[in-house]
Parts: C-alpha cells; structure tokens; sequence
C-alpha cells in the first residue's frame, strides 16, 4: 500500500502489435483529450490503451482496458467520453501485479456494462502477456514518477552514509587483483541466476494473471447464463400462470352456460312424441 500522503500516480499506456508503443502521464492524456495537443502516429486508427493508477512501490492498483478513436489528424474523436477514474474506483477484483490484487475492468469482466462496447481484453502480443507487458514498463519508471526507492536515494545523496576510512579501501595489490577476480565471476554467475529467476518468475507471474483473468471472465459468463436463465423461467412461469387463469375462467363460463342451459330445459320440458 501506498504511504499516507502519497496518492497514486494516474497515467495511460498506448499498445502496438508488438507491445506497448506510447506512455504518459493523465494530465498529457488530458491535453489529448482537449484537443491542445495531437497524436500523428494514431492517425485515423482505434488504439488499445489502458488507464493505470499506480503505487509508490511502483505497483499496478487499478487498469482500464480501453479502445479510443484517432481522426486523420491525430486529435481523439470528439465523439469520445469514458469516466475511466470511476470504472477504475469501481472496478472489481484482478489479478495480483505484484503489489495485490488489482481493480480491473476490461471486456468481459466490467461493472459499466454500457461501455463494453470500447472496453478489450488483455491478452498476448509479442511472445508476451499484455500484463507483463504492463508490469515491466512501470517497473522501468520511464514515466519518472517519485517511488518510495526514489526517495530512498535521495537520502543516500544527503550524506546519510557512513564511509568505511579511507585506508581500508586498499589492500596488497595482488590480493586485490584476485579478489577482484573471484568477485567479478562470482558477480557475473549471479547475475545470470538473477536473470534466470527472473525470467522463470515471469512466466510464472504471466500464466498465473492469465488464468486468473479467464477464471475470472468464465465466472462472470455463467452469472450472465444464470441470470438469463432465471429471467426467462420467470416468463415461463408468467404465461403458465395466464394460461391457469384462462382455463379456470373458461372453465366457470362453461358451468354457467350448463346452468342455465338446465333452466331452460326445466321450464321448456321436451315433450317426448
């Protein structure tokens, strides 16, 4: 969670074929918005985009998965207006990014279901999750926002270290020349570790969001099957209930036109030849 006094960080994430081609803050998205600035290389196109609200740990807490219309020009259509703070605030539970489960709203899985029509799912492109794709960016921080690791060293950079004296930093020299290789292979396997594991948790980290992501949409399908089944059982029982009650009403016209058919019959008696 992010520290108190610290409110998240909005920002928009524009998708290419390959991956994610444009990012920025919401207050540039905003100048877009308003016409003050273009976009030519979205010129006359739909593009895929997302809404992030992000932590000062740098993690994902709320994504929109929105569609977004570019004239020939590059200005948004004006035709345009998604309240992309509110689906966020009201989003339901995602996937976990790395800082918990994130608010998602995507197609397939949205609370504003008038706005599924400019809504998309998240998915693959470039050998790659759109989520990881997502995740990766924030990390790198190419947006510059202020993370708690950030403010971490600007305290460094106050002269809030303590110094080691200057003669411990050399030893003989050719105690340092193997020290400095033995450091340097051991610096040089770890890494490699590093960017094994790395690796490794980021497989792991795309096929459990993806999974969790088609449980989830799956989950909303057959509550919507659900949904559609009671409603039409509910019609059923509403015709089957008309059709009693005509029954039941034809049913005492007959006994009645017997009634009086018996009146005649008593005061007219037939007379049998």
């Amino acid at each position: 969670m992010s520290q108190p006094g610290r409110p998240l960080t909005e920002a928009v994430m524009f998708f290419s074929q390959w991956g994610i081609c444009k990012q920025m803050l919401f207050p540039e998205f905003e100048a877009l918005l308003d016409g003050m600035v273009n976009t030519p290389e979205f010129a006359d196109e739909t593009v895929e985009a997302v809404f992030l609200q992000i932590s000062s740990r740098l993690h994902v807490r709320g994504a929109v998965f929105f569609t977004i219309d570019f004239d020939q020009e590059g200005h948004i259509s004006s035709l345009w207006n998604l309240p992309l703070r509110l689906m966020a605030d009201k989003a339901g539970r995602g996937p976990d990014m790395g800082g918990g489960p994130i608010r998602l709203a995507c197609a397939g899985f949205t609370r504003h279901p008038q706005h599924k029509a400019h809504l998309w799912k998240p998915g693959q492109r470039g050998g790659r999750s759109d989520l990881l794709h997502i995740k990766d960016a924030v990390t790198r921080n190419t947006l510059g926002i202020l993370s708690e690791d950030d403010n971490a060293l600007a305290m460094l950079a106050a002269g809030q270290l303590h110094m080691a004296a200057e003669d411990a930093w050399f030893g003989e020299q050719e105690q340092r020349a193997t020290a400095t290789d033995r450091d340097a292979a051991l610096d040089e396997e770890r890494e490699k570790h590093q960017r094994e594991s790395a690796e490794l948790r980021q497989q792991i980290d795309a096929l459990q969001t993806e999974l969790q992501i088609v449980q989830q949409a799956r989950d909303n399908d057959i509550e919507m099957l659900r949904q559609s089944h009671r409603e039409h059982l509910a019609v059923l029982q509403g015709e089957m209930l008309d059709i009693k009650q005509s029954l039941e009403e034809q049913q005492q016209l007959n006994q009645g036109l017997k009634r009086e058919l018996s009146k005649l019959q008593q005061k007219h008696p037939v007379d049998p030849g």
